[in-house]
Protein backbone atom coordinates (compact mmCIF):
# COMPACT_ATOMS: atom_id res chain seq x y z
CA UNK A 1 0.00 0.00 0.00
CA UNK A 2 1.54 3.24 -1.17
CA UNK A 3 -1.12 5.76 -0.14
CA UNK A 4 -3.05 5.37 3.12
CA UNK A 5 -5.63 7.84 4.35
CA UNK A 6 -6.83 7.87 7.96
CA UNK A 7 -10.23 9.19 9.01
CA UNK A 8 -11.46 9.36 12.60
CA UNK A 9 -14.71 10.32 14.27
CA UNK A 10 -13.63 13.59 15.97
CA UNK A 11 -16.16 13.16 18.78
CA UNK A 12 -14.24 10.08 19.94
CA UNK A 13 -10.83 11.75 19.84
CA UNK A 14 -11.25 15.31 21.05
CA UNK A 15 -7.61 15.78 22.04
CA UNK A 16 -6.25 14.14 18.88
CA UNK A 17 -4.24 11.52 20.78
CA UNK A 18 -5.74 8.51 18.95
CA UNK A 19 -5.27 9.83 15.43
CA UNK A 20 -1.69 10.89 16.20
CA UNK A 21 -0.86 7.46 17.60
CA UNK A 22 -2.41 5.60 14.67
CA UNK A 23 -0.71 7.80 12.09
CA UNK A 24 2.67 7.26 13.76
CA UNK A 25 2.19 3.50 13.97
CA UNK A 26 1.00 3.28 10.37
CA UNK A 27 4.00 5.22 9.11
CA UNK A 28 6.31 2.87 11.06
CA UNK A 29 4.80 -0.19 9.37
CA UNK A 30 4.66 1.45 5.95
CA UNK A 31 7.92 3.40 5.92
CA UNK A 32 7.92 4.22 2.23
CA UNK A 33 4.22 5.03 1.96
CA UNK A 34 2.32 8.29 2.11
CA UNK A 35 0.19 8.34 5.27
CA UNK A 36 -2.13 11.30 5.66
CA UNK A 37 -5.19 12.40 7.59
CA UNK A 38 -8.55 12.62 5.86
CA UNK A 39 -11.11 15.09 7.16
CA UNK A 40 -13.40 15.43 4.14
CA UNK A 41 -13.75 14.36 0.50
CA UNK A 42 -11.37 17.09 -0.68
CA UNK A 43 -8.49 15.38 1.14
CA UNK A 44 -9.15 12.23 -0.89
CA UNK A 45 -9.50 14.13 -4.15
CA UNK A 46 -6.14 15.83 -3.54
CA UNK A 47 -4.42 12.48 -2.91
CA UNK A 48 -4.94 10.28 -5.95
CA UNK A 49 -4.64 6.50 -6.09
CA UNK A 50 -5.47 5.86 -2.44
CA UNK A 51 -4.99 2.19 -1.59
CA UNK A 52 -6.77 2.22 1.74
CA UNK A 53 -8.93 4.50 3.87
CA UNK A 54 -8.55 3.52 7.51
CA UNK A 55 -11.68 4.58 9.39
CA UNK A 56 -11.58 4.82 13.17
CA UNK A 57 -14.91 4.88 14.98
CA UNK A 58 -18.03 2.80 15.39
CA UNK A 59 -20.57 1.58 12.88
CA UNK A 60 -22.00 5.07 12.44
CA UNK A 61 -18.59 6.40 11.43
CA UNK A 62 -18.18 3.59 8.90
CA UNK A 63 -21.62 4.30 7.41
CA UNK A 64 -20.94 8.00 7.03
CA UNK A 65 -17.44 7.52 5.62
CA UNK A 66 -18.73 4.95 3.15
CA UNK A 67 -21.43 7.24 1.76
CA UNK A 68 -19.49 10.50 1.78
CA UNK A 69 -15.87 9.49 1.21
CA UNK A 70 -15.17 5.96 0.01
CA UNK A 71 -17.85 4.97 -2.50
CA UNK A 72 -17.88 8.23 -4.51
CA UNK A 73 -14.11 7.88 -5.01
CA UNK A 74 -13.83 4.05 -5.22
CA UNK A 75 -11.58 3.85 -2.15
CA UNK A 76 -11.56 0.63 -0.06
CA UNK A 77 -12.31 1.00 3.66
CA UNK A 78 -10.55 -0.66 6.59
CA UNK A 79 -12.54 -0.16 9.78
CA UNK A 80 -10.98 0.03 13.25
CA UNK A 81 -13.46 0.00 16.11
CA UNK A 82 -13.23 2.68 18.80
CA UNK A 83 -16.98 2.74 19.29
CA UNK A 84 -19.47 0.42 20.96
CA UNK A 85 -20.77 -2.32 18.67
CA UNK A 86 -18.31 -2.12 15.80
CA UNK A 87 -20.06 -4.73 13.69
CA UNK A 88 -18.83 -3.22 10.42
CA UNK A 89 -15.23 -2.77 11.52
CA UNK A 90 -12.46 -5.32 10.96
CA UNK A 91 -10.63 -5.08 14.29
CA UNK A 92 -10.73 -3.31 17.66
CA UNK A 93 -8.20 -0.57 18.28
CA UNK A 94 -6.41 -2.70 20.88
CA UNK A 95 -5.36 -4.98 18.01
CA UNK A 96 -4.14 -2.21 15.71
CA UNK A 97 -0.51 -3.40 15.66
CA UNK A 98 -1.59 -6.87 14.60
CA UNK A 99 -3.89 -5.37 11.97
CA UNK A 100 -1.13 -3.20 10.52
CA UNK A 101 1.16 -6.24 10.38
CA UNK A 102 -1.51 -8.13 8.43
CA UNK A 103 -2.00 -5.26 6.02
CA UNK A 104 1.75 -4.98 5.47
CA UNK A 105 2.04 -8.70 4.74
CA UNK A 106 -1.06 -8.71 2.53
CA UNK A 107 -3.02 -11.03 4.82
CA UNK A 108 -6.33 -9.49 3.90
CA UNK A 109 -9.06 -9.63 1.30
CA UNK A 110 -11.53 -7.27 -0.31
CA UNK A 111 -15.25 -7.81 0.12
CA UNK A 112 -17.76 -5.86 -1.92
CA UNK A 113 -20.97 -4.92 -0.13
CA UNK A 114 -24.09 -3.97 -2.04
CA UNK A 115 -25.44 -0.46 -1.44
CA UNK A 116 -28.81 1.14 -2.09
CA UNK A 117 -29.68 4.34 -3.88
CA UNK A 118 -32.87 6.26 -3.31
CA UNK A 119 -34.59 8.91 -5.36
CA UNK A 120 -37.40 11.07 -4.00
CA UNK A 121 -39.43 13.23 -6.34
CA UNK A 122 -41.71 15.78 -4.72
CA UNK A 123 -43.39 18.99 -5.78
CA UNK A 124 -40.70 20.83 -3.83
CA UNK A 125 -37.84 19.13 -5.70
CA UNK A 126 -35.80 15.93 -5.81
CA UNK A 127 -33.57 14.17 -3.30
CA UNK A 128 -30.92 11.52 -3.98
CA UNK A 129 -28.69 9.57 -1.62
CA UNK A 130 -27.00 6.20 -1.12
CA UNK A 131 -27.07 3.82 1.85
CA UNK A 132 -24.96 0.92 3.07
CA UNK A 133 -27.54 -0.29 5.61
CA UNK A 134 -31.04 0.86 4.81
CA UNK A 135 -33.59 3.35 3.57
CA UNK A 136 -36.45 3.84 6.04
CA UNK A 137 -39.78 5.54 5.42
CA UNK A 138 -41.64 6.06 8.68
CA UNK A 139 -44.15 8.26 10.47
CA UNK A 140 -43.18 10.96 12.94
CA UNK A 141 -42.89 10.20 16.64
CA UNK A 142 -46.37 11.35 17.62
CA UNK A 143 -48.14 10.60 14.34
CA UNK A 144 -50.77 7.93 13.83
CA UNK A 145 -50.39 4.95 11.52
CA UNK A 146 -49.88 5.57 7.83
CA UNK A 147 -50.92 3.38 4.90
CA UNK A 148 -48.03 2.27 2.71
CA UNK A 149 -48.28 0.91 -0.81
CA UNK A 150 -45.31 -1.04 -2.20
CA UNK A 151 -44.50 -1.88 -5.80
CA UNK A 152 -41.62 -4.07 -6.99
CA UNK A 153 -40.45 -3.53 -10.56
CA UNK A 154 -43.68 -1.60 -11.28
CA UNK A 155 -45.82 -4.49 -10.03
CA UNK A 156 -48.05 -4.07 -7.00
CA UNK A 157 -46.77 -6.15 -4.07
CA UNK A 158 -48.79 -5.11 -1.02
CA UNK A 159 -50.26 -2.30 1.01
CA UNK A 160 -50.44 -2.13 4.79
CA UNK A 161 -51.01 0.17 7.72
CA UNK A 162 -48.22 0.60 10.21
CA UNK A 163 -45.39 2.77 11.45
CA UNK A 164 -43.18 2.44 8.39
CA UNK A 165 -41.13 0.25 6.07
CA UNK A 166 -37.42 -0.63 5.91
CA UNK A 167 -35.65 -1.29 2.61
CA UNK A 168 -32.42 -3.02 3.59
CA UNK A 169 -29.19 -4.37 2.13
CA UNK A 170 -27.69 -7.64 3.39
CA UNK A 171 -25.21 -5.56 5.40
CA UNK A 172 -28.13 -3.73 6.98
CA UNK A 173 -29.88 -6.97 7.92
CA UNK A 174 -28.19 -6.80 11.34
CA UNK A 175 -29.34 -3.21 11.94
CA UNK A 176 -32.88 -1.76 12.09
CA UNK A 177 -34.23 -4.54 9.89
CA UNK A 178 -33.15 -7.15 12.47
CA UNK A 179 -34.88 -5.24 15.27
CA UNK A 180 -38.08 -5.09 13.21
CA UNK A 181 -38.13 -8.85 12.61
CA UNK A 182 -36.26 -9.07 9.33
CA UNK A 183 -34.00 -12.03 8.43
CA UNK A 184 -30.23 -12.14 8.82
CA UNK A 185 -28.59 -12.11 5.38
CA UNK A 186 -25.03 -12.99 4.42
CA UNK A 187 -23.50 -9.59 3.63
CA UNK A 188 -21.77 -10.76 0.44
CA UNK A 189 -25.12 -11.49 -1.27
CA UNK A 190 -26.91 -9.03 -3.54
CA UNK A 191 -30.53 -9.02 -2.45
CA UNK A 192 -32.97 -6.51 -0.97
CA UNK A 193 -35.29 -7.02 1.97
CA UNK A 194 -38.56 -5.19 2.56
CA UNK A 195 -39.50 -5.20 6.24
CA UNK A 196 -42.63 -3.54 7.70
CA UNK A 197 -42.36 -1.64 10.98
CA UNK A 198 -45.14 -2.49 13.45
CA UNK A 199 -47.54 -3.56 10.72
CA UNK A 200 -51.24 -3.44 11.68
CA UNK A 201 -51.94 -5.75 8.72
CA UNK A 202 -51.26 -9.36 9.86
CA UNK A 203 -50.57 -10.64 6.34
CA UNK A 204 -47.76 -8.14 5.73
CA UNK A 205 -44.48 -9.99 6.32
CA UNK A 206 -40.83 -9.31 5.42
CA UNK A 207 -39.90 -10.32 1.89
CA UNK A 208 -36.54 -10.87 0.15
CA UNK A 209 -36.31 -9.76 -3.48
CA UNK A 210 -33.70 -9.72 -6.23
CA UNK A 211 -30.95 -7.16 -5.75
CA UNK A 212 -31.54 -5.78 -9.23
CA UNK A 213 -35.17 -4.95 -8.47
CA UNK A 214 -36.55 -1.46 -7.91
CA UNK A 215 -38.87 -0.76 -5.01
CA UNK A 216 -41.42 2.04 -5.09
CA UNK A 217 -43.04 3.18 -1.86
CA UNK A 218 -46.13 5.35 -1.67
CA UNK A 219 -47.36 6.70 1.66
CA UNK A 220 -51.08 7.15 1.12
CA UNK A 221 -52.02 9.18 4.20
CA UNK A 222 -50.16 12.45 4.31
CA UNK A 223 -52.24 14.02 7.06
CA UNK A 224 -49.39 12.80 9.26
CA UNK A 225 -45.66 13.62 9.22
CA UNK A 226 -43.56 11.11 7.31
CA UNK A 227 -39.77 11.01 7.09
CA UNK A 228 -37.22 9.24 4.91
CA UNK A 229 -34.02 8.28 6.72
CA UNK A 230 -30.74 7.09 5.21
CA UNK A 231 -28.66 4.70 7.36
CA UNK A 232 -30.28 6.22 10.44
CA UNK A 233 -28.17 9.36 9.90
CA UNK A 234 -29.67 11.59 7.22
CA UNK A 235 -33.35 12.44 7.27
CA UNK A 236 -35.78 14.49 5.19
CA UNK A 237 -39.45 15.26 5.75
CA UNK A 238 -41.58 14.04 2.87
CA UNK A 239 -44.18 16.30 1.35
CA UNK A 240 -47.47 15.26 -0.20
CA UNK A 241 -47.50 13.09 -3.36
CA UNK A 242 -43.83 12.07 -3.15
CA UNK A 243 -42.55 9.27 -5.36
CA UNK A 244 -39.91 7.21 -3.55
CA UNK A 245 -37.75 4.82 -5.58
CA UNK A 246 -35.13 2.53 -4.02
CA UNK A 247 -32.77 0.16 -5.84
CA UNK A 248 -29.23 -1.13 -6.08
CA UNK A 249 -26.51 1.49 -6.29
CA UNK A 250 -24.14 1.15 -9.23
CA UNK A 251 -21.06 1.24 -6.98
CA UNK A 252 -20.67 -1.14 -4.02
CA UNK A 253 -18.82 -0.51 -0.80
CA UNK A 254 -15.39 -2.14 -0.87
CA UNK A 255 -14.34 -3.34 2.59
CA UNK A 256 -10.89 -4.59 3.56
CA UNK A 257 -11.14 -7.60 5.88
CA UNK A 258 -8.32 -9.55 7.46
CA UNK A 259 -7.94 -13.12 6.20
CA UNK A 260 -9.03 -14.47 9.59
CA UNK A 261 -12.26 -12.45 9.62
CA UNK A 262 -15.18 -14.79 10.35
CA UNK A 263 -18.62 -13.31 9.77
CA UNK A 264 -20.37 -15.93 11.89
CA UNK A 265 -17.98 -15.38 14.77
CA UNK A 266 -18.67 -11.65 14.68
CA UNK A 267 -22.39 -12.33 14.37
CA UNK A 268 -22.39 -14.54 17.46
CA UNK A 269 -20.31 -12.20 19.58
CA UNK A 270 -21.86 -8.87 18.67
CA UNK A 271 -25.44 -9.64 17.64
CA UNK A 272 -26.70 -13.02 18.85
CA UNK A 273 -25.07 -13.07 22.30
CA UNK A 274 -22.55 -11.27 24.45
CA UNK A 275 -19.97 -14.06 24.58
CA UNK A 276 -20.82 -16.19 21.57
CA UNK A 277 -21.70 -19.18 23.75
CA UNK A 278 -24.93 -21.13 23.94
Amino acid sequence: MRNIGIFINPSKDKDGSIINTIMKKTQEYFENSCVFRVQNHKDIEHNKNIDCLMVLGGDGTILGATRDLAVPTDVPIFGINIGNLGFLTSVDIKCVDYALECLKNKKFRYEKRMMLKCNVQCASGTYDNIALNDIVIAKGTLSRMVKYKILVDNRFYSSFKGDGVIISTPTGSTAYSFSAGGPLIMPSLEIITIVPICSHTPTMKPIVINGSSTVEIQAESFAEEIFLTVDGQKSIKLSNNCKIMVGKNEKPCNLILLDEYDYFNVLRKKILSQDGEW
